[in-house]
């Protein structure tokens, strides 16, 4: 985890604010298309700002003079990013929980830590990874050398901010617009990570998925039963799930194919304090995807995962993780 400077991200969100602001005045154009050009003024070369007068970016420049002597780290610009992406969803009316907190790529980093505890390089996709919260944080909490990095997303306005924020933060990612429900142009990685939607597929598409055939729309089924193809023997998935997954209709069938797939590592639930209604709570899903060299794990963990503000219970479940993984077997 990276050391981070309160003032500098306050800093660099300043800088995006003010410079969004100020394009939004001249342009009238929607928040996300003057935060694009942010990024695109900081990333970019001049000629790439011709949609905006001369004026507008001299002003862009005298704001970027107040912290272009300054060094920001990875996770500083992220987090400030972060808080103008929430801005952005409060003034184009999105709901919040499009983006997934911080603090769960922590802990799934923490995760994937214990769980390639002797592998330094990874492959790692998310498949779902709209504006990219959750893979970011993630990437920027591990100790881990991704050296391969996919994502997928058919909305272009999330995958359009993920890419840049990539750009931002140095990350080499191959994204690519497409629905995670049909056949994906990724090859099989070591990790897959999904904050996987609480809704219904309701587009008709030609599938060999068994789930669909039974005429299911609930897309956590739905997607889960897809992406299997996509994680090496061995690898693992991590998801976020509904707390209800295993009750719903159907999970009998969804769990026919998760055990014919996978050996289930671990279900860990969530605190009620990152949510905000009992609809919305969430349980972390850890899947091993099975092999011929694949052990099978005897024991599964389950536990309650503390609130994130108390900083003694969150390592002493860290602890309990690292304990059940060097006792699994």
């Amino acid at each position: 985890m990276k050391n981070i400077s309160h003032d500098k991200i306050e800093r660099f969100f300043d800088f995006i604010d003010s410079s969004v602001t100020i394009i939004y005045e001249k342009t009238k154009q929607n928040y996300f298309n003057c935060l694009f050009h942010v990024f695109d003024f900081l990333l970019y070369n001049l000629e790439n700002l011709n949609r905006l007068d001369e004026e507008l970016i001299n002003t862009l420049e005298d704001f970027y003079n107040n912290i272009k002597d300054e060094s920001f780290n990875q996770e500083e610009i992220r987090k400030a990013v972060q808080l103008s992406l929430l801005k952005g969803l409060k003034h184009e009316n999105l709901h919040l929980s499009e983006t997934t907190p911080d603090s769960l790529g922590i802990l799934f980093a923490y995760i994937i830590d214990i769980l390639y505890a002797k592998e330094k390089k990874l492959s790692i996709f998310d498949p779902n990874v709209g504006f990219g919260n959750l893979l970011f944080s993630l990437l920027n909490s591990s100790n881990k050398d991704f050296n391969k990095i996919y994502g997928v997303d058919y909305n272009q306005l999330y995958l359009e901010f993920a890419k840049r924020l990539a750009d931002l933060l140095e990350y080499e990612i191959e994204f690519f617009n497409q629905n995670n429900l049909r056949d994906m142009l990724v090859p099989p990685v070591d990790v897959i990570i999904s904050d996987l939607p609480v809704e219904e597929e309701n587009l008709a598409f030609t599938t060999d998925l068994i789930t669909y055939a039974q005429n299911i729309k609930y897309k956590p089924y739905l997607m889960i039963e897809n992406f299997m193809k996509y994680v090496k023997e061995g690898g693992y998935f991590l998801y976020l799930i509904p707390n209800d997954f295993f009750v719903l209709p159907n999970n009998e069938l969804i769990k026919g194919i998760i055990l014919s797939n996978t050996n289930i590592q671990g279900i860990i639930e969530l605190p009620d304090d990152l949510f905000t209604d009992d609809k919305a709570k969430k349980s972390i899903l850890i899947l091993q995807k099975k092999g011929k060299a694949v052990p099978v794990n005897k024991e599964i963990l389950m536990m309650r995962f503390p609130s994130f503000k108390d900083k003694e219970k969150v390592q002493n479940a860290v602890n309990q993780i690292k304990q059940w993984y060097m006792n699994r077997f």
